[in-house]
């Protein structure tokens, strides 16, 4: 959705009735360009100042701000209903994304670490992770790709602090992950995080997140695929710029 990285931007400022009134501006999105403040109040049971204050702590001055910042990423952000087309704005708006990204951060975490671990929370994410391995081994680095939930376990119980994890999900929500992420934080393991673009466990507790556009795509068989392409593009971008930072130093 339109909030979602403003959200995890500023999750620790926001509270239950700050949640709910996001929840209402969402199911509100496409009316929110014409609901004066009052409106939004009544719609949410909440007051004009309690709004006042969700627009404050997202970074805008005001309801005004907020409504024209979700009016232009609504205009920029609708799918489109050509295949070719949606996965191409996927991958623009992916590319936006890694734009934003501190690769600085990332390549001197890299370059600490002694060996990269790489999870992928299912069957496409593992192929991501694969090609992953596959980038990381090209600047020297030990890594090791995770197959499984039992194996993820068994890595954490083998990681040093100077090691670097990469988790790979489409939601972001898997549920056997929040166990094991509340036992990394006790022990000082650093994760990055890729998913899309969305408010989600993973990305909120990790060191550093990274986000990408995958929107889902209704086949003939009425299953939903969801596009990898942007995740395969992210690894090869953040390798490269390790090796421009490295090149640099």
């Amino acid at each position: 959705m339109i909030l979602d990285k403003l959200i995890n931007e500023h999750y620790q400022q926001l509270n239950d009735n700050d949640i709910h009134i996001i929840k209402m501006v969402n199911e509100n999105i496409h009316l929110l360009h014409r609901l004066k403040i009052q409106e939004l109040a009544d719609i949410s049971h909440t007051s004009i100042s309690s709004i006042h204050r969700l627009a404050r702590k997202l970074g805008f001055d005001g309801y005004s701000d907020f409504k024209a910042y979700i009016k232009l990423n609504r205009q920029v952000s609708e799918p489109s209903t050509d295949i070719i087309d949606s996965l191409e704005q996927d991958i623009n708006q992916s590319i936006k994304h890694l734009k934003m990204i501190d690769y600085d951060y990332i390549s001197s975490e890299l370059d600490k670490s002694s060996f990269i671990y790489i999870y992928g929370t299912g069957i496409a994410q593992l192929n991501v992770a694969r090609d992953a391995q596959r980038h990381f081994l090209s600047i020297n680095k030990r890594v090791m790709v995770i197959n499984d939930e039992n194996e993820l376990q068994i890595a954490i119980d083998q990681m040093k602090a100077e090691d670097l994890l990469f988790i790979i999900s489409l939601s972001g929500d898997t549920a056997h992950l929040k166990e094991k992420i509340k036992i990394m934080h006790t022990r000082n393991i650093k994760y990055i995080s890729i998913t899309t673009l969305k408010d989600n466990y993973l990305a909120q507790n990790a060191s550093y997140n990274i986000y990408v556009n995958s929107s889902p795509i209704e086949l003939f068989s009425h299953h939903t695929a969801s596009s990898f392409l942007p995740y395969h593009i992210a690894f090869e971008i953040i390798t490269r710029k390790y090796s421009e930072w490295k090149m640099q130093k």
